[in-house]
């Protein structure tokens, strides 16, 4: 398996060189043919409220995106250009007034979807649950490059695991990324929880399982602590000083991570190094 098909959002104008670099890499990676999608959403039509309140068109989403079109697309075709890449550009023009349908319309034959972390305050005017949307119903793995960090070449991987339909689908929709790491750690959180499913040696038989796949991998358990999975998992990497994380998105419902918090949405709000996500 590899990579060969790659769809990288281009919507968060002010991250364009970072995500172009990022997808660059990707490709060139796995001579990819590279998709570069950017969305112009329709108008938002608010309907009339009481008897002679007139219908109400909100256009301003639309025009900003109109406006930054001609230097994004031409940053694009420029890095194709530069690394000699096969790729193209997609100018979307929607049906809907959000940036994520039309996205994942087109995501859904790619192999794997780009997109930037959603800042906290955004510059460009992106729905907030953009990243999350994508991953739940495209149907394709998604990797998320964050605000404050970049995607340079992969050596190092912390990958998420707990038996969970989940966990399974994204560490294994990373197998080419894990196959040219140097350490891959299957890392399953608070195993005692599920003695019954983790076994004597947490996360051994998917390490054994990706190693046939030449995935050098080891396999630990990791104590949570006060934390959640998704802050121990972050935390991890970090002081592993890892390129990339793995991790399954939403074992759990979105309204209960919504209601009591959870792994999924801490790591989307906090990621400092690009996360592979699956559901």
């Amino acid at each position: 398996m590899a990579y060969k098909t790659i769809l990288v959002s281009l919507n968060d104008v002010p991250r364009t060189e970072a995500m172009i670099d990022a997808a660059a890499l990707i490709a060139k990676t796995y001579d990819a043919h590279l998709i570069g999608c950017y969305v112009i959403p329709a108008v938002k039509i608010y309907p009339e409220v009481g008897f002679a309140a007139p219908t109400a068109v909100d256009d301003t989403r639309q025009q900003y995106f109109k406006t930054n079109i001609a230097v994004v697309k031409e940053s694009f075709e420029r890095q194709l250009r530069q690394d000699g890449l096969r790729g193209e550009w997609r100018t979307v023009d929607s049906l809907y007034s959000e940036v994520a349908p039309s996205l994942m319309e087109h995501g859904r034959t790619a192999d794997l979807i780009m997109v930037s972390q959603i800042a906290e305050n955004p510059v460009a005017d992106i729905e907030s649950e953009l990243v999350e949307n994508v991953i739940m119903e495209s149907g394709r793995p998604v990797l998320i490059i964050p605000q404050k960090g970049a995607l340079v070449e992969v050596k190092s991987v912390v990958a998420g695991f707990n038996a969970t339909r989940e966990a399974t689908r994204a560490l294994f929709d990373g197998l080419p990324l894990l196959r040219s790491a140097k350490d891959v750690r299957v890392v399953w959180v608070d195993p005692y929880r599920e003695r019954s499913l983790s076994g004597e040696m947490p996360g051994a038989e998917a390490a054994e399982a990706l190693a046939r796949h030449g995935v050098k991998a080891t396999a630990e358990g990791l104590a949570a602590g006060d934390s959640n999975a998704g802050e121990a998992l972050l935390k991890h990497a970090n002081d592993l000083g890892a390129e990339l994380l793995v991790m399954g998105a939403y074992a759990h419902s979105r309204m209960r991570e919504y209601i009591f918090g959870g792994a999924t949405r801490h790591v989307l709000a906090h990621a400092n190094v690009p996360v592979l996500m699956s559901h």
